[in-house]
């Protein structure tokens, strides 16, 4: 574990240590000697210096690499190395193309007739693109860089060549099977069935979306571990007739090509490393333990790709198999209920508390519910996943008939995990935060000291001391989250407006609302949006001005209609949709704004508002 955490400081702290060899081939040379004398001597404490050189060396050279990069026009073949996605107005296209002299990857921004062509695109495909690059600049380089992508470009033209390499063709064909049999299935559980088998979140409705977030469940749709378990599981019988070298190759080619199948996600990789090394250890007939092969794994990652140790994903996997790893079965017995109960609830809050560090650091909070949540809903997560990877490819091949049938499992077990999600997400239990951490830790330890003395001081009482300290930590944590609720949001894309009366819509109606919400809207995230009232307390909208008729206007109105009860909603013609609402001809004012028609959108003047209201995003 030592070298684990050496290797991930070398390359976290690569740029000044690197800068201090002048030549990474220096460096390089330093990191080898130092492990070879490691593993030469006795003085085991060489062997992490050694890998902490190596990692900062190829940490180095890959920003080095990266910080060169010049842009410039370009149009020539490129292969795709990501499933194109929609984002903000534009298709998002990862491509991989030689534009400076150097193979780099970039992140394609496609619009119009380019965007239509290119919007059923696959990861692995190749065309002809013609595109204007430009390095990434410092502020998205933190988003960037770890996905290996060297920096924007505006796509113009886009032509189709062909399907690309072998691995990427078996496994564009595998999830068409999936998708094709999912056609059974309700959108909702359609797309829910592509992430759990190989973790397409593609398409998921915003509700969705808001709901597995706000409950901690998407790692559930992201491919992690327990889904690489499940697909060797799968083989199994194939792969026991097989010699011990001869088990060890297939598993390789097989975790290989389920790679490709799930493009390749950080928790994909790091699972797939494990499981080779292990399979690798039984064929030369060494044992190793949980601990050092998953140490193993996270030095192989680190040194052939130093980039991930800033993924966030790779950083909340390897975070939550270490806990798991080291604390599950020491923390199953001080639990109550049947043993696989215990296992279930250990696993669960010992991954909790594994991934709060990194939560805190990039989210900013843990929501509580994720515990009794992910109890619930993980037990169906392997089931679902084995039983769509079956039926998807025979329902694929056999036709919606046979796909209806074999997928009624299916139903069931992502309507189980959706309504565990949605109901959570529902409770409106508080999420704990950086700035409640310390009173929470506080809580924890004293509780946890009672559990540690309580067999020494109190004799028979021991028991249910231990029991009460168990209970008094859960009922600290939860107060101790509740002492923090944000202000409401407010910016250009959502604002939130508490008005002193009943707007003039509803007082006309005979409704009598204390505290009135407006709620106004302008292209939001709709997932985000609806995290953002949830976290802030609103469970209400008494008034919702849609700002813009565009498509992620009406997509916003859609989400924020599923999932609140609104009261009247204020929409530009041309807004659309299924949802009821009153198109603004003429200016209205609504809780102090003056809400007014200006071409396609709305205009709102905030007498009681910051100015940022009236920015445009």
């Amino acid at each position: 574990m030592a070298g684990a955490i050496a290797t991930a400081a070398g390359a976290l702290w690569a740029p000044p240590l690197s800068l201090w060899w002048g030549s990474w081939r220096w460096g390089a040379a330093l990191g080898i000697g130092l492990g070879a004398a490691g593993i030469a001597s006795r003085a085991r404490v060489l062997i992490p210096a050694g890998l902490l050189v190596l990692a900062a060396v190829a940490m180095g050279a890959q920003i080095a690499q990266l910080s060169a990069v010049t842009g410039g026009e370009f149009e020539g073949d490129v292969q795709l190395v990501g499933d194109p996605r929609w984002r903000a107005g534009a298709l998002v296209v990862p491509f991989s193309a030689s534009i400076d002299g150097a193979e780099h990857r970039w992140e394609g921004w496609a619009r119009g007739p380019a965007a239509w062509r290119l919007e059923d695109a696959v990861m692995g495909e190749r065309w002809r693109l013609g595109v204007s690059a430009e390095p990434a600049e410092a502020g998205d380089r933190p988003f960037l860089w770890p996905r290996h992508l060297a920096g924007t470009a505006v796509i113009r033209t886009a032509h189709h060549l062909d399907g690309g390499s072998a691995p990427f063709r078996i496994a564009n064909s595998l999830r068409w099977l999936v998708e094709a049999s999912g056609e059974s299935l309700s959108q909702r559980d359609a797309v829910l069935l592509a992430g759990f088998v190989y973790g397409d979140d593609r398409g998921q409705l915003p509700e969705v979306v808001h709901d597995f977030r706000a409950t901690s469940l998407t790692h559930l749709l992201a491919v992690s571990g327990s889904n690489v378990a499940f697909v060797l599981l799968l083989f199994a019988p194939l792969l026991a007739g097989l010699r011990p070298r001869a088990r060890l190759v297939a598993v390789a080619v097989l975790l290989v090509q389920f790679a490709v199948l799930t493009r390749g996600e950080p928790s994909v990789l790091r699972a797939c490393v494990l499981a080779t090394l292990a399979v690798g250890a039984h064929a030369v007939g060494r044992r190793a333990s949980a601990t050092r092969l998953l140490a193993l794994a996270v030095i192989v990652l680190l040194l052939v790709d130093p980039l991930l140790v800033r993924s966030v994903g790779f950083q909340l996997s390897v975070a939550a198999t270490a806990a798991i790893v080291i604390g599950a079965r020491r923390v199953a017995p001080l639990l109550w209920g049947p043993a696989w109960l215990r296992l279930a609830l250990a696993a669960t809050l010992c991954a909790q508390a594994g991934v709060l560090p990194v939560q805190l650091a990039v989210f900013g909070s843990l929501p509580l519910v994720s515990i009794p949540a992910n109890v619930l809903a993980g037990p169906v997560a392997g089931p679902a996943m084995v039983w769509g990877l079956i039926g998807g490819f025979t329902g694929g091949l056999a036709g919606d008939a046979v796909a209806s049938v074999l997928h009624l499992p299916t139903k069931l077990m992502m309507g189980w995990v959706a309504g565990v999600a949605r109901w959570g997400a529902s409770l409106g239990w508080p999420q704990i935060e950086a700035a409640e951490l310390a009173a929470a830790a506080a809580v924890v330890g004293c509780c946890a000291g009672l559990f540690a003395v309580a067999p020494h001081v109190f004799g028979n009482l021991a028991g249910a001391l231990r029991s009460l300290a168990v209970v008094a930590a859960g009922v600290g944590v939860c107060a101790a989250a509740g002492t923090h609720r944000p202000a409401p949001p407010v910016g250009p894309h959502l604002a939130v407006q508490h008005a002193e009366s009943a707007p003039a819509g509803l007082a006309a109606t005979g409704s009598a609302v204390a505290d009135p919400v407006v709620v106004v809207v302008d292209r939001p995230d709709p997932a985000r949006a609806l995290g953002q009232l949830a976290v802030a307390g609103i469970d209400r909208i008494d008034v919702l001005v849609a700002r813009s008729a565009s498509r992620a206007g009406r997509e916003a109105v859609r989400a924020l209609h599923a999932r609140h009860d609104i009261g009247q909603v204020l929409a530009p013609a041309g807004l659309g949709g299924r949802v009821p609402h009153e198109v603004v001809t003429e200016p209205v004012v609504v809780a102090g704004l003056t809400v007014e028609p200006a071409a396609e959108r709305l205009h709102v003047s905030a007498e009681l508002a910051s100015a940022e209201w009236r920015q445009a995003p």
